[in-house]
């Protein structure tokens, strides 16, 4: 299956895991669940899942607006409910009056729990927070999660229906731009100078899809996630083609502070 000249050489791993998940659906005939994926993850499962004449690939992160989302490889006679995805919905009580929580908080300190990034779908920050863990670290995260930022928290597990929505407002936005070179993305997603965003990628601000990246000459694709230092996030929506003048037109939303 020569596949790994459509993605980044830095995604091989990720491929090669795949391909194992779909060999092993195809060959046994049975369903493969994944960890948890971003976006671009699941653009790469997705296509090489298309390359199984047999097998289909289902998403679930929780709800539609999900970022993160767990995938099983299956033949194409399975259709999966929602157990089947083993992931929990917890919510997250703590001192509201007293201390402010963020994403980058619960992260963190999740994080400090020795459970992987790829273990944790979501986490949503509303006037209530709730996260997604795959199931099996249902029972650890409630006896170790005590403690965020110093104020004592009490978590509980619900339903997915009365999962919440967040309040971060993404803002879309098209674009022209000369090429696909991360500088000139960042340029245009900062609205700042090709110098500024030349400075930011190689001072190691700028990741793109969890990946610290300090190539100024890296090529983003479309479903790319990038993290910029001191701005915020943004998405790489579709690579709408040329245009008259030979330029790219993109399609991109931000999350910025």
């Amino acid at each position: 299956m020569d596949i790994y000249q459509h993605f980044r050489k830095e995604e091989k791993e990720d491929i090669d895991l795949f391909i194992n998940k779909c060999e092993i659906a195809d060959r046994n005939y049975q369903p493969v669940l994944t960890d948890f994926l971003d976006p671009r993850e699941q653009f790469i499962l997705k296509t090489i899942v298309g390359r199984f004449d047999t097998l289909e690939v289902h998403f679930f992160g929780g709800d539609e607006q999900s970022e993160r989302k767990r995938a099983i490889v299956a033949p194409d006679y399975f259709t999966p409910s929602e157990e089947d995805y083993e992931m929990v919905l917890i919510e997250l009580k703590y001192p509201s009056k007293f201390v402010n929580l963020t994403h980058r908080n619960i992260l963190g300190t999740i994080m400090s729990l020795g459970i992987d990034r790829n273990q944790l779908g979501d986490i949503i920050v509303n006037d209530r927070i709730q996260f997604i863990l795959t199931k099996r670290f249902e029972s650890y995260i409630m006896l170790e999660l005590t403690k965020i930022k110093g104020a004592g928290i009490k978590l509980s597990t619900i339903p997915f229906e009365n999962m919440i929505q967040s309040n971060e407002h993404w803002l879309t936005h098209d674009v022209t731009v000369s090429a696909l070179r991360l500088d000139v993305i960042v340029k245009h997603i900062t609205n700042t100078s090709r110098a500024l965003s030349k400075k930011l990628i190689e001072g190691k601000r700028v990741k793109v899809n969890h990946r610290e990246i300090d190539a100024v000459d890296f090529i983003v694709e479309e479903n790319d996630l990038l993290s910029i230092k001191g701005y915020g996030r943004a998405v790489i929506v579709a690579n709408n083609g040329e245009s008259k003048k030979g330029k790219l037109r993109i399609t991109y939303r931000t999350l910025f502070k």
